[in-house]
């Protein structure tokens, strides 16, 4: 029994002292050490398969104990790889286009004529438009600026680049074009158009804004035609600023210097009835003596005046100019001032006929008396009034009060030619009344005559079935500066 016992203890003494043993050397063997020992030469030769990478290429065999893992991120970064590209230089940047514009404007209403300067060494090309252009204009009103706008609308304007007006210029050319300033600064804005304003031109397209890295894209103003390009392409191109003058437009400047305008004698101031209800046209002027046959005569005491329920008299072989009744009822034509179309069938003119006299009288009014003279890019067009029928209704007759009026609206396109709007731009369009129906039939004793309207009316229409241009654009040499005025375009250009 004692000897099973001690055995039994000299078991467990050696189980403890080789549990002891083990962790021993699992704490040797896990030690930084012994892991960055070099194994021996009888451990290669246990393990062949760790020699193989020796047989690889000398620079493996090369790599430092350390491990090629360790050393390769040191090798990248002192060395450029072998696969990477040089990175090319920048180009140097192109040269500003050498395209200069000009706005010439004499007079604040008009015309002025753009022109468009190739001023470098080489051809370019441009849109010879005169739509692109866009202004700001500076007024001061009681010590206040006010900038307006102007510029082509939308339907006006061409939306890219009008490749039908693309024109090239060579060295030393040129593109002129007339045009009126009126055709941007329509309606109210052409209040702008005044002595002592500050203009501001643009032409062409806006530039990318300022805080955009992309290169700008077309359409262009300006642009080379060589491959490479010989400069940069200009979006747009900006004017000196203009000053605009008090003076008149060279034609009425000229008709002022010569004297040539007749003063307004009375039958510019209307129509007047003749004692048996007729009408006396306003530009017949055979009553009137001519001044080179008559001797000169004393002037007519205006004192003398008929009375006011008197039709108007002129003395038996008296002299001089007829005796006015200014109380006699009469009639004054107005029309709106401008009137924008988007196409030619939407063209709407408004005509407002007032009793302008200091007595009622009795006329009858209708749409189909009105006539108008329209002068636009294709020429000068008459449309023709209707003639009298003498079977107007009696409540088609109406009395107008002093100061009474009537208002009329009118479609162009029923009373004028099919082509008189077929191209887009602007027309100006003055209306006359005809109003001639006596009334005869009925017995009554109606107001008739014809009266024109005091002023035109600006139209503009944005959309036509003809283009804008007539003409395809030409380049002309740059006139110079001793030359004067620039030179008038070809035939078939817009003025």
């Amino acid at each position: 029994m004692r000897t099973r016992l001690v055995r039994i203890a000299c078991l467990f003494a050696s189980a403890t002292s080789a549990a002891s043993a083990a962790v021993a050397v699992l704490g040797l063997a896990s030690s930084p050490a012994l892991a960055e020992e070099k194994p021996g030469p009888a451990q290669q030769g246990e393990k062949p398969s760790s020699a193989a990478p020796a047989e690889g290429p000398k620079a493996d065999a090369a790599a430092p104990p350390g491990g090629a893992k360790a050393a390769a991120p040191k090798a990248s970064a002192a060395a450029p790889r072998a696969g990477a590209k040089k990175k090319a230089p920048e180009p140097a940047p192109l040269p500003p286009a050498p395209a200069r514009i000009w706005l010439i404007a004499p007079s604040p209403k008009g015309p002025w004529t753009m022109r468009i300067d190739n001023e470098g060494e080489r051809p370019m090309r441009i849109p010879a438009d005169v739509r692109l252009l866009r202004f700001e204009i500076d007024t001061l009103n009681k010590r206040t600026k006010k900038t307006t706008r102007c510029a082509a609308p939308a339907g006006l304007k061409p939306s890219g680049f009008p490749e039908r007006r693309a024109l090239l210029l060579a060295p030393g050319q040129s593109y002129v074009e007339h045009f009126d300033p009126r055709l941007l600064c329509f309606g109210k804005d052409e209040a702008a158009l005044a002595g002592g304003a500050v203009v501001r031109a643009w032409y062409g397209w806006g530039p990318p804004p300022k805080w955009s890295r992309k290169a700008p894209s077309p359409p262009f103003a300006a642009e080379s035609t060589d491959d490479p390009p010989a400069f940069a392409p200009a979006p747009g191109l900006a004017a000196p600023t203009v000053v605009l003058s008090y003076g008149l437009p060279r034609k009425e400047a000229a008709a002022d210097g010569a004297g040539s305008a007749a003063p307004p004698s009375a039958a510019d101031h209307g129509a007047q009835p003749s004692a048996d209800g007729a009408a006396q046209p306003p530009a017949d002027k055979t009553a009137q003596p001519s001044a080179d046959k008559a001797p000169p005569q004393p002037p007519a005491d205006k004192t003398a005046q008929p009375p006011a329920d008197k039709p108007i008299q002129v003395a038996a072989g008296a002299p001089g100019e007829p005796i006015v009744d200014a109380n006699a009822p009469r009639l004054e034509l107005t029309s709106e001032p401008w009137s924008d179309a988007a196409s030619p069938r939407s063209i709407v003119v408004r005509v407002s006929a007032k009793n302008a006299g200091r007595r009622p009288m009795t006329v009858a009014i209708r749409s189909r008396m009105l006539a108008f003279l329209v002068v636009g890019p294709n020429g000068t067009t008459v449309c023709e009034a209707s003639p009298p029928t003498g079977a107007i209704p009696r409540d088609m007759f109406r009395t107008l009060k002093p100061g009474a009026s009537v208002d009329l609206s009118l479609l162009l396109r029923e009373v004028c030619p099919d082509n008189t709007f077929a191209r887009e731009g602007l027309y100006q369009v003055k209306a006359t009344l005809h109003a001639n129906e006596p009334g005869t039939g009925l017995g009554l004793d109606a107001y008739t005559a014809i009266v024109r309207a005091k002023s035109s009316t600006l139209l503009r229409v944005k959309s036509a079935p003809e283009p804008f241009y007539a003409a395809a654009p030409r380049a002309v040499p740059t006139p110079k500066p001793e030359e004067g005025e620039a030179p008038e375009p070809e035939d078939g250009e817009r003025p």
